[in-house]
């Protein structure tokens, strides 16, 4: 759990860094509230992720940033059934088309009519509501679920103090670590 939210800090920041440095034209260094065009890290971690044909293929599992802040990976959690059974692919993060639809809210109190009236309502904006709610509705992607699971899996870096403790030193001789999403304790 402390790792997930470790992740979660550790991108979320990232993710408002660059657009939070343009806002600060008065010296603060304090960010003082989300801009409409950010999104909570955390929030994307389970975001489903729809193929080609319109039909869900897996969700998004992990972000993965690079030293300037910039996000550079998806990894998306394809097959299984309650995560048993399930694998790893990733894809370039531009390679995703994100989508949110606006919602339809009462615009006020009820009409005055003899029927009682319905209150009016009125279309949010997407944008808006994407960023009130931290993340967008959806994630699409120019794949179908089959072209995902033919995908190779995809492995988090090694770990360098296994590494260290098997004594090598020749770093072609290092293994992928386990996936660390099959390993987590939430």
């Amino acid at each position: 759990m402390l790792k997930q939210l470790g992740f979660a800090a550790l991108l979320g920041g990232t993710l408002v860094m660059t657009p939070a440095m343009a806002q600060q034209t008065s010296g603060d260094p304090f960010i003082k509230q989300q801009e409409i065009n950010q999104w909570r890290a955390s929030k994307l971690v389970g975001v489903a992720v729809m193929g080609a044909d319109q039909k869900k293929i897996g969700k998004i599992e992990d972000v993965l940033v690079d030293h300037d802040g910039n996000a550079q990976t998806i990894v998306i959690s394809v097959g299984g059934f309650l995560g048993i059974g399930s694998k790893d692919v990733a894809v370039p993060f531009k390679t995703m088309k994100w989508q949110t639809e606006g919602r339809t809210v009462a615009a006020g109190p009820p009409a005055a009519s003899t029927t009682g009236g319905a209150p009016a309502t009125v279309k949010t904006d997407p944008a808006a509501t994407e960023a009130n709610q931290g993340y967008p509705d959806v994630a699409m992607l120019d794949m179908t679920k089959a072209q995902l699971q033919s995908a190779p899996d995809f492995q988090y870096a090694p770990d360098p103090a296994a590494h260290s403790a098997l004594g090598q030193s020749d770093r072609g001789a290092l293994t992928p670590a386990p996936n660390p999403a099959s390993t987590r304790n939430d």
